[in-house]
């Protein structure tokens, strides 16, 4: 009844048929409707709602079309174009302008474009300005769902106005999820590229199939030494305080004062850093590296590399408690990289995002694994497998109880030693990860003994039911939400930085591929065109750089070139 088209005539067999009619009209269309007559002969109908009525029509024009019109302002346009923005937020203001004069042949600004667009963003994720007012209301939704969890919101009083400060979230599933997973996690922070700016600092764990486990995240005005530990102070809390969160271990980027309220906080706690920025931060200096003369090449390179102890970065003195023999912090930039397109929008629009991710994804795992037949989560039982598979390379040699020498079948100087009792092999793979290696089961292949009894607890499937057997509750809308006695809170004054504002991170230098058509010389040795030697080019040669000389020029070249012309010039008459 909807497209349903009234008609003068139309005939009817009862009164009934006719009210059916009405009624099915009025309720497909969502219209309220009041009955102004109706008796035995007569029924006069019509809409509650008071309406306009076009009277009189002058449609007859003798002026030329215009292309810029006044009537149009960015409120009007910002309906017009929501649909688009809502299926492409990313949408840029040329497209808008070149969208809008296809369809109604008409000119817009580049501002008006910006400022609908801006528009069209508010009615979709909200205003900015305006869910600030509203975290404690939020707090209190969140907190009265999901019972036990943590929700703090720090505010400061500036000229009298409560001014937002850093918001804290660790629900109650993730704390319970974390105590069924091994003791590492992963710190990092991210930047907001919101209206009013800000990081977004967030603590990941590795559940029991090797994937990310989100425990906590907070939003920030800046990373530094005093945001990160106050972060810390309530994850530490959040997890058991001070004696258990000792034994962990935390992975992170070095990021801004984060090492410093570690120490604080935890002062001999077990820290692991991220080669791969480690790597972006020693090549920045040294540029593409030479490893066996990097304090030949570069001194100051050295001394950064020299004086990070090996135990944050070498797998040879990484302690084997956490049961994880992981070099990068994949587990917080994946994190990271499933919130890109969230870290653009206000404040509630980005914390519900968050908390929908994280129930969507505990029910996900929760239904995934119960139809998994192992008895060992999936992705360790493929490692397992690859293991296996290359214990044929690998040779045993009995030396008496279940300690034995494995040696190589093609090369008799790679040998390692493996106790099984002690669930130990020299190559420390097992005691790192857990999983037996290829040369601890090539041993109990020849004792004739099943491999996956000897895999971590941590890595059972029961373990992994038991991660994700807890619930994150769902939580009404802004609508439903109680309306709490605390005054509104004001968002942050965001410090205006002089240029563009950024809007991207800035790249590191293996990240910056010029030409996607060619291959990259990444993995090449350098070789001098000048003294033949690997390590350096010609730009860099130590040959080169005499006094005296141009840049690529050898010495010899150029003390050649200097004999020639004396002789050119003895021989003139």
């Amino acid at each position: 009844m909807v497209d349903y088209k009234w008609e003068v005539g139309t005939y009817f067999a009862e009164k009934q048929d006719i009210l059916e009619a009405i009624k099915s009209y009025a309720l497909d269309n969502g219209r309220n409707i009041h009955f102004v007559k109706n008796d035995k002969q007569r029924m006069r109908v019509k809409c509650v709602v008071k309406t306009w009525q076009l009277r009189t029509i002058l449609d007859s024009h003798t002026c030329s079309r215009e292309f810029n019109l006044k009537l149009i302002d960015s409120k009007w346009l910002s309906k017009k174009i929501e649909k688009s923005i809502r299926d492409n937020p990313t949408m840029k203001g040329v497209d808008i302008r070149e969208k809008v004069q296809r369809k109604y042949n008409v000119g817009i600004s580049r501002c008006m474009a910006y400022r609908a667009k801006n528009l069209a963003r508010e009615q979709i994720d909200g205003s900015f300005k305006e869910q600030y007012k509203r975290l404690y209301d939020y707090a209190h939704e969140l907190l009265a769902k999901n019972p036990g969890s943590t929700v703090k919101l720090k505010v400061e009083d500036v000229g009298g106005e409560v001014v937002f400060k850093r918001f804290y979230v660790c629900l109650k599933a993730c704390k319970d999820s974390f105590k069924s997973c091994r003791p590492i996690i992963g710190l990092d922070g991210a930047f907001l590229k919101g209206k009013y700016g800000g990081e977004l600092l967030t603590a990941v764990g590795r559940d029991g199939n090797d994937q990310m486990l989100p425990i906590a995240y907070c939003v920030v005005e800046v990373e530094n030494k005093e945001s990160w530990r106050w972060f810390l102070e309530l994850l530490i809390d959040d997890l058991g305080g001070p004696e258990i969160c000792a034994s962990f271990t935390f992975m992170s980027d070095q990021q801004k004062g984060l090492l410093q309220a570690l120490d604080d906080l935890l002062p001999r706690v077990d820290q692991r850093f991220c080669v791969r920025h480690i790597y972006s931060h020693t090549s920045t200096n040294l540029g593409d590296g030479n490893e066996k003369n990097i304090r030949a090449l570069n001194e100051d390179a050295y001394k950064h590399l020299i004086v990070i102890p090996p135990r944050h970065w070498s797998r040879s003195r990484f302690i084997e408690i956490p049961k994880c023999d992981t070099l990068v912090n994949n587990m917080t930039e994946g994190f990271n990289s499933v919130l890109l397109s969230t870290r653009s929008k206000p404040i509630i629009t980005l914390l519900e995002e968050i908390r929908l991710y994280l129930m969507q994804r505990w029910a996900k795992n929760r239904s995934s694994i119960a139809s998994f037949t192992g008895s060992i989560c999936p992705k360790i039982l493929s490692r397992f497998r690859k293991e296996s598979q290359l214990t044929k390379n690998w040779i045993p040699s009995w030396s008496g109880n279940k300690l034995f020498e494995v040696r190589h079948m093609y090369n008799n100087g790679d040998k390692y030693v493996v106790n099984i009792d002690d669930s130990s092999c020299t190559c420390r793979t097992w005691q790192l990860t857990g999983i037996p290696c290829s040369h601890s089961l090539a041993v109990m292949k020849f004792l004739n003994i099943d491999g996956e009894t000897f895999i971590d607890s941590y890595y059972f499937k029961s373990k992994y039911e038991e991660t994700y057997s807890t619930i994150i509750y769902p939580i009404n809308g802004a609508k439903m939400w109680n309306i709490t006695p605390y005054p509104d809170v004001y968002p942050p004054h965001k410090r205006v930085l002089p240029g563009r504002p950024k809007r991207k991170r800035r790249l590191e230098q293996w990240e910056m591929r010029k030409d996607e058509s060619r291959m990259t010389k990444s993995g090449l040795r350098k070789r001098c065109r000048i003294c033949r030697q690997h390590g350096h080019n010609r730009t860099h040669c130590p040959s080169a750089t005499q006094p005296g000389t141009e840049p690529g020029t050898s010495a010899t070249q150029a003390t050649t070139s200097t004999q020639q012309s004396e002789i050119a010039h003895e021989s003139q008459p």
